[in-house]
């Protein structure tokens, strides 16, 4: 009887140390991969720019270096500013650069 008893035991230990190993394990979770944000500032203007990043400080700029009658303003790629304007009643083409240095281009 003892060994019946024993054997009884033992069939029960070992079913639950095989029920323990085969217990399925869920698989870990994984968040899907966002694509990183397109970007949505605009082009930025070179390093060091101070008062000539807005058309209307490009023109005062222009202006106080002695020029009038600016027309045909207009942003480069590189951040500069290019307009015809007048001076000496003669119009140029001038140039005003990210830092606000006006210059005339030669035709």
């Amino acid at each position: 009887m003892k060994h019946i008893v024993l054997t009884a035991v033992a069939m029960l230990a070992a079913t639950g140390i095989a029920i323990a190993q085969t217990t399925p394990t869920t698989p870990p979770t994984t968040t899907p991969a966002t694509p990183p944000a397109a970007p949505t500032m605009p082009k930025t203007p070179p390093a060091g720019a101070t008062s000539s990043t807005s058309a209307n400080a490009a023109k005062a700029q222009i202006e106080a270096s002695g020029y009038s009658s600016v027309k045909a303003l207009k942003r480069q790629e590189d951040g500069s500013w290019q307009a015809r304007a007048m001076k000496n009643n003669v119009e140029v083409a001038v140039s005003v650069d990210g830092r606000g240095n006006v210059t005339q281009m030669s035709r």
